[in-house]
């Protein structure tokens, strides 16, 4: 049984089959957290302009971003407000190094089939046949892993980048805005 596993297309098909649900997972993640992002980068860029029309946006991310902001902004406790301020930055910071590690383990695993495929191909004795079942998992888990990570780098690549540095320029901004306020307030 393991015998035809390796040397018919059903290893290569379970590692594809692998290989292709970590490609789902990771977009549907990269996905959420851009999602976040840009939720959190267009409310506090709003707010910055139009404090009214930022309070007139809608959706569950955004008010649940503004409820936050809303605390924040109400908090007498400065070190809550700022460490609060500050898991906003660092959220929105690893989104980038997420791609990094989603694409690279893609290919990862592509390279596992690849190493996986010709080890068992040399384990096998025999005619030409059985040697280039195992050569198909190497050849089609390579291809798989670093089509997937390509697809998910362009897919994510530049969109994250441009939304996460937006997000944390509006965060710093905004969070300027609110130590001003609360220095005049606490001046007053």
């Amino acid at each position: 049984m393991l015998a035809e596993l390796v040397n018919g297309w059903g290893l290569t098909a379970l590692m594809l089959v692998v290989i292709t649900l970590v490609f789902l997972g990771a977009a549907l993640h990269l996905r959420a957290e851009l999602r976040w992002v840009r939720a959190v980068s267009d409310h506090l860029g709003v707010d910055l302009v139009d404090q009214q029309a930022a309070a007139r946006q809608t959706g569950l991310e955004i008010e649940a971003i503004r409820d936050e902001a809303h605390a924040v902004l109400a908090s007498s406790d400065a070190a809550w407000a700022q460490k609060q301020v500050r898991s906003w930055q660092l959220r929105a910071l690893r989104v980038e190094p997420a791609l990094a590690f989603w694409t690279d383990l893609l290919k990862q695993l592509g390279l596992l089939g690849t190493v996986l495929g010709l080890g068992l191909s040399l384990a096998v004795s025999g005619d030409a046949k059985e040697l280039l079942g195992p050569l198909a998992l190497a050849v089609w888990t390579t291809v798989s892993g670093l089509a997937f990570s390509i697809v998910l780098s362009s897919i994510y690549g530049v969109k994250l980048n441009a939304w996460v540095d937006a997000c944390d320029r509006n965060i710093e901004a905004w969070d300027a805005r609110r130590r001003a306020r609360a220095a005049g307030e606490g001046a007053a």
